[in-house]
C-alpha cells in the first residue's frame, strides 16, 4: 500500500517552523499533526488509534529521512512535517519523539501526531 505525501500538517505549539531552531524549549514543546508518507501495509495493518511509533532519522548515502518505526524497528513510513529540520536538529541534540496514530488505519492515509517521547 502506498499513500501520497499530500495533505496538511498542523502545528500545536510555537516553533520555528523549518528554521532549524532547536533550543530546549522548542524541542520539548513540539506537538505536530501530519501524514505518514508511503505507509508500508505489512507494518501498518492492524494498527489502531493511539499506537505509538518511534520517530527516527534514517540516512542512506547523502539522503536523510525522518521515519516512523513500529515496536519491532520496522519502518511504517516517512514523515515530512513543516518543522522537519527542527525535529532533526532536536534529535541530534538527544531529544526523542514518537508519532501517535490519530485514528485507526483505514486505507492509505494515516494521520499521526508527533510529540516528545516521555
Amino acid at each position: 500500500m502506498s499513500g501520497s505525501g499530500g495533505g496538511s500538517s498542523r502545528v500545536y505549539s510555537e516553533v520555528g517552523l523549518g528554521s532549524g531552531a532547536s533550543n530546549a524549549n522548542i524541542c520539548g514543546s513540539l506537538d505536530i499533526e501530519t501524514i505518514l508518507n508511503s505507509p508500508d501495509a505489512a507494518v501498518t495493518q492492524g494498527l489502531k488509534r493511539g499506537t505509538e511509533l518511534d520517530v527516527d532519522v534514517l540516512t542512506k548515502g547523502q539522503v536523510t529521512t525522518l521515519v516512523a518505526k513500529d515496536a519491532h524497528g520496522k519502518i511504517a513510513g516517512s514523515l515530512t512535517p513543516p518543522s522537519l529540520i527542527t525535529i532533526m536538529n532536536c534529535m541530534a541534540k538527544g531529544f526523542a519523539y514518537i508519532a501517535i496514530l490519530v485514528e485507526d488505519v483505514e486505507g492509505g492515509m494515516i494521520r499521526v501526531r508527533i510529540r516528545g517521547k516521555k
